[in-house]
Parts: C-alpha cells; structure tokens; sequence
C-alpha cells in the first residue's frame, strides 16, 4: 500500500508536467546541486586550484629544466592533456562517487525518490555539476598554456584537445556513479582514491613507464581519453592507438559502469 502511494505521489504530478516544466525541474535540480558542491571547500579547492599549480609546477616549471623537453618539444603538449585528464577524473570521480555516497548514506537519496520530482533530474544534477567544475578546471590549465606559450600544436588544436577531455565527464561520472551506488559514505574516499591514484600514475601520461607496465595501459580509461584527445589535437608522434578503439573503450565504460550503477540504484537506492 505504501509503496502504491509513493509511486502514485512520483507519477501522477509527472503525468501532467509538460516539457518546459520538466526542462526547469532538470536545470534547477542542476543549479542546486552545483551551488552546493561550490559551498564546500573541501571539494572546491581540489577540483578549482590544485590542478593549475600542479600543472604550473610539474608541466612547466619543472618540464623546462628537463633535457628531454628541450630535445621533443612535443612533450609539452604531452604533458598538458595528461594534466588536463588529471583535471577532469578528479570532480567526476570524487564529487559524483563521495556525494552520491554520502548522501545515500544519510537518506538523502530516499527523501529525493519520493519527491514529485523528474526521476532523472538528481542524476543529471551531479553529471552537470562534473561537467562545470571539469570545464573551469580544464580551462584554466588551457589558458595557462595559451599565455605562456608552452604548446607545439596552434590554439584551436589544443583547445579541442581540452573540450573532448572535457567531454569525457560522462564516462569518468559513470565510474563516479558506480562508487557511489556500491559504497558508503566512509568507504567512498578510500575506494576512489584506490581507483584514481593508480589510473593517474599508471595510465603513463605524466612520465615514461618500465617496459613491463606499458602493456597494461590500455586498461585505464584515462588512457583512451588521453589518446583521443592527442589524435584530436595532432600530437600524432604520442597517439599509440587508434582514436576508434579508444571511443570504444570509452563507450563501453559508461555503458557497463553507468547501467551497474543505475541497476543498483534503482533496486537498492
């Protein structure tokens, strides 16, 4: 019976809401949502200012006392699409897997379900909130790169590097989506850092590999995003697979990990 009226109370308001109406509750789910995360610094501050200084430190800074950027020029853009995916993992891994955690684990996520509220929109919500802090984060080491000058390729290549990189919130969310749906609140932070820490430093777009784990790339998505972006981009000498293979792998990344997520969500909550 509860369970009638809970579903009668979800459906019935939602039968009724044409589509400007169902387009606001998406976008304001979103701007709420987006609002929240910004009034936490603890999230703000990681996903807003540690990329550019690390960017600014590592890929510029000390990439000009390196010989081998002076004798491969190239590495410099090598080094900023890296930089840019290490931008864009960590809002769609942390903020979506954390928050999504934290609040099914305070019973956040059950008042939302009962609400008459579009079913998608909480979901929507937090991939839009990924996808603006990855578009500030990202842009912000793009415009440092413009200004100082430190790229090979012409601005409209690297700028589209950085979009399709930016474009990979969706499948990076639906990583973010598949923590947060799995793991509670204080298992959230370890577990995504058990996946961030080694696709960042193993997916070898920061510093050459041993031989030995060069083959094993090709099992981090952040790899195929990396590779995508460089194709797009022209940095043809560090493109390694095909682009094709790579959006494949990205496909199938949130196809598999997003519909775990959505089947778990759905039965569990």
């Amino acid at each position: 019976m509860n369970a009638a009226l809970v579903h009668d109370v979800r459906t019935v308001p939602m039968a009724g809401m044409g589509t400007p109406r169902l387009v606001r509750a998406y976008l304001r789910e979103a701007k709420y949502e987006l609002l929240k995360t910004l009034r936490t610094p603890a999230a703000t501050v990681p996903f807003l200012v540690l990329p550019a200084i690390l960017y600014s430190f590592f890929g510029l800074l000390m990439a000009n006392a390196s010989p081998d950027m002076a004798k491969n020029p190239s590495l410099l853009d090598f080094s900023f699409f890296g930089w840019c995916v290490f931008a864009m993992m960590m809002p769609s891994i942390f903020g979506v897997g954390c928050g999504l955690a934290f609040e099914r684990s305070s019973g956040l996520l059950k008042l939302k379900r009962a609400l008459p509220a579009p079913g998608g929109a909480y979901l929507f919500a937090k991939i839009c909130m990924a996808a603006t802090f990855s578009t500030i984060s990202v842009g912000s080491l793009t415009a440092i790169a413009l200004f100082t000058g430190k790229h090979t390729v012409d601005s409209g290549s690297l700028i589209a590097g950085a979009l399709v990189i930016v474009a990979g919130t969706i499948p990076f969310s639906a990583i973010g989506l598949l923590i947060g749906a799995y793991t509670s609140a204080s298992a959230a932070p370890a577990i995504a850092n058990l996946i961030f820490l080694p696709m960042t430093w193993l997916s070898g777009f920061f510093f050459p590999l041993p031989g030995f784990l060069q083959k094993w790339v090709v099992i981090w998505p952040a790899f195929h995003l990396d590779q995508v972006a460089l194709h797009v981009a022209g940095v043809d000498k560090f493109a390694f697979i095909d682009a094709k293979m790579a959006l494949a792998v990205l496909a199938a990344v949130t196809i598999f990990f997003g519909g775990l997520a959505l089947r778990r969500l759905a039965r569990v909550g």
